[in-house]
């Protein structure tokens, strides 16, 4: 049975010495790209990662044309899209730096694996097909639901929760209008006697001291003037 032709090529580099993180920096400028524009883009990176992933990039497509000529398939290397770019960390060297008084401190020298993927945009595009457009955001389980899940609580709790939520929410939503056009039907009704009688006595209550002193205004003015008139006789 004849074996169906590759259509995505690899090429790996590891052990290199850098750190993952400032390589990663140059890879995620070249994710994406075609293969000849992002070898193109290298060659202007100020970074010391960049002629490492050039020269990854490079050696994919070559194995990409060694297939092809092993093969007897014309595959067009110029259309070939970097599907896959990736940085992993490598292992770890401790080193010692020496320090006045015959001291020394330690460092750490970093290593990373370099991975990349070429393949044709045709591919790239079939395998979109079936991804959904965006991935839901993960919900986080409360306190108690934690609790629940490792087994250091009770099963009672969730059986509240889920009491809670089977509720109907449409219940409370009739609920609430209804008890608040109760309480405006009820309000008007008491509040206008009550404050039309408040305004009442208020006014009487107002109205008494001032007829009091007007009334003693006047007597006070008719004794004056009387007396004044005897005098006079």
């Amino acid at each position: 049975m004849a074996e169906a032709t590759k259509r995505e090529f690899k090429a790996s580099a590891r052990n290199i010495r850098m750190s993952a993180r400032k390589a990663r920096l140059v890879m995620d400028a070249v994710r994406g790209r075609d293969a000849d524009e992002a070898v193109v883009l290298l060659q202007f990176v100020n970074k010391r990662a960049a002629p490492a992933i050039k020269k990854l990039i490079e050696s994919a497509v070559a194995n990409a044309e060694e297939y092809g000529n092993r093969n007897g398939i014309d595959i067009e290397t110029d259309n070939l899209v970097i599907a896959e770019a990736r940085v992993d960390e490598g292992p770890r060297m401790k080193r010692w730096r020496p320090r006045s008084r015959g001291m020394a401190n330690p460092f750490t020298r970093y290593t990373c694996h370099l991975f990349v993927t070429l393949a044709e945009p045709e591919l790239i595009e079939e395998r979109a097909k079936g991804r959904p457009a965006f991935r839901k955001p993960r919900q986080r389980l409360s306190r108690e639901e934690r609790m629940i899940k490792t087994g250091r609580a009770p099963a009672k709790v969730e059986e509240k929760a889920e009491k809670k939520a089977d509720k109907p929410a449409e219940a409370k939503a009739e609920k609430k209008p209804a008890k608040k056009a109760e309480a405006k039907a009820e309000k008007p009704a008491e509040k206008k006697p009550a404050k039309k009688a408040e305004t009442k006595s208020a006014k009487k209550a107002d109205d008494k001291p001032a007829k009091k002193a007007e009334k003693k205004t006047e007597t006070k003015s008719a004794k004056k003037s009387e007396k004044k008139s005897d005098k006079k006789k």
